[in-house]
């Protein structure tokens, strides 16, 4: 091959390369998630170094596969704060989130200040993490934080993360509107009065022709017993011209009680009694967040 033949090679090899990276950093900026950005910020000083880099690297592999930015945070130190208006706080001067700044995520805090831990969902993550499923992941984390095994709360925080953020519940009372930035609930049905449900039409065809019926068949009773009329008179009364009386009783023996376990009410919020519900509120910020918390 000729010089010019390779060097046309060179240049179009060059060219290739240049478009691939191209196309790859456009493919970055489409999604907005930057996988080198500090996922793990260990203020509390509860993790050691090998810790915080596993889990810095479990939670941008998550991500990829939830397409949810997902963070660790561990504090002393609350400033006087609630520990939930804290994490609101921290995701959003951070910007975290997937698609864009301060877009989807969720946030994980240990407050050792405060003794609490919670968790915070932001963007599409508040209607695909549901309220029901934060408080079930929140009980699955009380063993490791009142053992004080930080580090294993945190593994198993991505561990529950992963598995509802990927094959769990979606929220039905709403969704996350991307535009205005916000999670949005669907208006309640109005409740209708007591008395137009009385005097629907369909309650009243139905009590009209069970009354029709208990009259027609009382009115038969009543005109085949007037036809099949009979003297009566005291010797009706009486065998072979005099009166036997047959004395019945009865004794008590023993009693059976049956009892039956009623099952546990485990609450909820008020008009929503199904597990797809999620719950938000507006931070200082001026940016939609869901979650809970427990104290430990």
């Amino acid at each position: 091959m000729s010089g010019d033949g390779r060097m046309v090679m060179v240049r179009s090899g060059i060219r290739r390369l240049f478009l691939a990276m191209a196309f790859f950093a456009a493919l970055g900026l489409a999604c907005g998630f930057d996988r080198q950005e500090k996922k793990v910020y260990d203020d509390g000083e509860l993790l050691t170094e090998d810790e915080e880099a596993g889990l810095q690297e479990l939670l941008v592999e998550t991500a990829d596969r939830t397409e949810q930015d997902l963070i660790i945070v561990t504090i002393r130190d609350n400033g006087g704060k609630e520990s939930g208006d804290y994490a609101d706080d921290f995701y959003d001067r951070h910007g975290f989130g997937y698609e864009k700044k301060n877009g989807s995520g969720v946030l994980f805090l240990i407050d050792m200040d405060a003794r609490t831990f919670y968790i915070r969902t932001a963007g599409t993550a508040i209607e695909r993490y549901t309220d029901a499923e934060i408080s079930d992941t929140l009980d699955a984390l009380m063993p490791d934080m009142r053992a004080g095994d930080y580090a294993g709360a945190c593994f198993t925080f991505i561990s529950e993360a992963e598995r509802y953020l990927t094959g769990g519940e979606t929220a039905e009372n709403g969704y996350y509107d991307i535009e205005e930035g916000r999670f949005v609930e669907y208006p309640a049905a109005p409740k209708e009065p007591g008395w137009k449900k009385a005097v629907s039409p369909k309650r009243l065809a139905v009590v009209f022709s069970v009354s029709a019926a208990v009259s027609a068949f009382a009115v038969l009773i009543i005109s085949r017993s007037r036809k099949t009329r009979k003297n009566v008179n005291g010797g009706t009364y009486m065998k072979d011209g005099g009166l036997q009386f047959r004395e019945r009783s009865d004794r008590f023996t023993h009693t059976t009680v049956v009892t039956r376990k009623l099952p546990k009410d485990n609450g909820g919020s008020a008009g929503h009694t199904g597990r797809s519900y999620s719950s938000s509120h507006t931070s200082s910020g001026g940016h939609s967040h869901g979650g809970g918390g427990r104290s430990f």
